[in-house]
């Protein structure tokens, strides 16, 4: 039996303990129709990388037991994040991925944003804190944190890690942003504000200028269609395309395209990590992006009027309504 068929058993077995319509709850998780759920069931090949990873989470599935059936469409790993796969952990993997790339010329990264690619955030040191600390306290839910404020100096990102940023800035990548891209980190500045949890006014402010900061240098970026340091602005790094998609992306994924593989990653940040060089579950993954293209707007260099209302009137106006501004 395939690994596929596999788990979609386990899926209607788990579903039906539980008294649910298997499509139902399906098309609840993905965000899609039940009409789309019940295809996906009928065809379960056709189901997304990224909503394979929602709903193994969701029901608890161990996609590593399901791997080695013989015969797959799919060969991977998931990691999760606990003691033994830890954050830096990841960024140690990520940082080897973006090596191979670099050591092979005419590589290429396709990046699906739920969340701003946490490459740039290694430049923004308060901000980067700040997202270590609502990751391990609101996604990894880390029972040491539940009633401690943020500060800056208590959660830095290890200062060896900024060579993951420099390193991307080399690589010719395009991104697709979304709403939920721009506006999610906007949401919990705004949660951590209203609830008291940045330590002072001053933790509150330095994270929220440096988010400012990240967006402006997005579309310094976007407008020149290359990478850019924002820090040493005599650094031109390599080619850079920006899109914006109304559709919605469950996880970050990234593909990384080389001479001698394509490597696709999907990443969660409540649960884990999938990887795979499988063709299909690449194929599946850019099949997707495309998509998400296809429906969506360029951004970079020619894009003048839809960049301005995305990164600039946008940003502005949903700071202004959840009072940010």
């Amino acid at each position: 039996m395939r690994m596929i068929e596999s788990f979609t058993q386990l899926l209607h077995q788990k579903t039906k303990r539980k008294g649910m319509k298997t499509a139902a709850i399906v098309a609840d998780l993905l965000n899609i129709s039940e009409d789309a759920a019940y295809r996906r069931i009928r065809n379960p090949e056709s189901l997304r990388a990224v909503e394979l990873v929602v709903l193994a989470k969701e029901f608890n599935i161990d996609l590593n037991t399901l791997i080695n059936l013989g015969n797959n469409w799919f060969q991977g790993e998931f990691k999760k994040f606990n003691n033994d796969y830890t954050i830096p952990l990841f960024f140690k993997e990520l940082q080897g991925e973006l090596e191979k790339c670099i050591d092979r010329p005419n590589s290429f990264i396709s990046y699906g944003a739920k969340e701003i690619p946490l490459f740039y955030y290694f430049w923004f040191p308060a901000l980067a804190a700040f997202k270590n600390f609502v990751w391990q306290r609101d996604f990894l839910n880390n029972p040491e944190l539940r009633n401690q404020s943020f500060q800056y100096k208590f959660f830095q990102l290890d200062p060896k890690f900024q060579r993951i940023a420099d390193l991307y800035l080399q690589i010719p990548s395009e991104e697709i942003w979304s709403y939920e891209t721009l506006f999610s980190t906007l949401y919990q500045i705004k949660h951590y504000q209203e609830c008291g949890l940045f330590a002072n006014e001053n933790e509150y402010h330095a994270v929220m200028d440096e988010y400012d900061m990240l967006i402006d240098h997005i579309h310094e970026q976007a407008s020149a269609g290359k990478k850019l340091h924002p820090i040493q602005s005599y650094i031109q790094g390599a080619d850079f395309k920006l899109y914006f998609t109304p559709l919605i992306n469950n996880d970050n994924t990234i593909i990384f395209k080389t001479i001698r593989e394509n490597v696709a990653w999907v990443v969660s940040q409540m649960s884990g990590i999938m990887q795979s060089d499988c063709a299909h579950w690449v194929d599946a993954s850019n099949n997707w992006l495309e998509t998400c293209k296809q429906n969506g707007t360029l951004l970079s260099i020619s894009g003048n009027g839809p960049r301005n209302k995305f990164l600039r009137q946008e940003y502005n106006a949903k700071k202004r309504m959840i009072h940010l501004d």
